[in-house]
């Protein structure tokens, strides 16, 4: 049993925000939501949030909206209970007599992690013309973030999460991927180049992939996009789903400064005071079956967003809303944001 839990404990009048930081920072996985006298109210996981945020969470509510309000608990010495509930869940919170929280039991602590098989693509094939005139000479995967190149960080992340079979597609200025990355051997990760001898939009590169070989799901990520997600979970959370694709979502908010109206023909029938309007927004990351690209018109031009149409018409396109950290580097403003990374 680990008995050091105080770091996966918050009360019941804690913010999502909180349970959001112990899940990033723990290596559990699961936050426990107690009482005052530290019984047992509910647990917290990175599924719970997700679903929260997919129908317009905010991160400020308390966490009694989003917990599981029923958590399976078991008393230290009740190895049967134990056993039955990690047949479904890997977390069992451990209490006493008094039903008072005194550890967990984790069925999945693991400090190493394995190799996954899936392979990654990333998109640096854009000449990013919003970030001019620092792509005048270099393209924008390869601008520099506290001396290494953006890709170089969305590579270390793959490859700590244990991916390392990587494709990189170019084509403005691509050469000096090749020359920086080479094979990737030098960065733990075995890299291969998709060159578009035209521009193909922002999938039409994914067709010049012989995907005979591969069986596992892909992951697709533009060469722009900073994140900690966990990539891991997202492969998981993908084939639990049985669809073909899954896009990752960030949350986006606009604040509208003015009172609106809403009118019904020539009648308000609403007035609301500087609204704030919650949004989900395509945050550069996909998850993909082999047999997507199988589909795909050889060395076509097509956009992602195109792509995905065709698969929501099937019913077989799901979302991963992302609570992690996440930005584009789409203009200077940006740019100047990941600096201070």
């Amino acid at each position: 049993m680990i008995k050091n839990i105080k770091n996966n404990i918050l009360n019941d009048n804690s913010s999502v925000a909180d349970a959001i930081k112990i899940l990033q920072e723990s290596r559990y996985k699961t936050v426990i939501i107690v009482s005052k006298d530290l019984k047992v109210l509910g647990t917290i996981t990175d599924g719970d949030i997700r679903r929260g945020l997919l129908i317009g969470m905010s991160l400020s509510e308390k966490c009694h909206k989003v917990m599981n309000k029923k958590p399976k608990i078991a008393l230290e010495k009740d190895n049967l209970r134990i056993n039955e509930i990690l047949k479904t869940q890997t977390i069992v919170p451990i209490v006493n007599e008094k039903s008072e929280i005194i550890g967990m039991i984790n069925s999945k602590v693991s400090s190493a992690k394995k190799t996954m098989t899936n392979t990654v693509v990333i998109m640096a094939g854009g000449e990013g013309k919003r970030l001019m005139p620092l792509t005048t000479l270099t393209p924008k995967p390869m601008l520099p973030i506290k001396k290494k190149p953006l890709i170089h960080k969305i590579i270390e992340g793959l490859s700590d999460a244990g991916f390392r079979e990587i494709f990189i597609s170019i084509h403005y200025k691509g050469d000096q991927l090749i020359n920086y990355f080479k094979d990737g051997k030098k960065f733990g990760v075995n890299i291969d180049y998709i060159r578009e001898d035209k521009p193909l939009g922002t999938a039409g590169c994914l067709s010049l992939i012989n995907v005979n070989n591969l069986k596992d799901p892909i992951i697709v990520l533009n060469g722009d996009v900073l994140t900690n997600i966990d990539y891991r979970r997202l492969i998981n959370f993908h084939q639990k789903s049985k669809k073909s694709f899954t896009i990752c979502a960030a949350a986006y908010d606009i604040s509208i400064p003015y009172g609106t109206i809403e009118l019904k023909k020539d009648s308000i029938i609403n007035i609301e005071e500087k609204p704030i309007k919650k949004y989900l927004i395509n945050a550069g990351i996909y998850v993909l079956e082999p047999t997507v690209i199988n589909e795909m018109q050889i060395n076509k031009k097509i956009d992602m967003t195109t792509l995905v149409k065709k698969y929501i018409k099937r019913k077989q396109v799901t979302v991963f809303p992302l609570h992690e950290f996440w930005i584009d580097i789409g203009n200077h403003e940006d740019y100047e944001k990941v600096q201070d990374l």
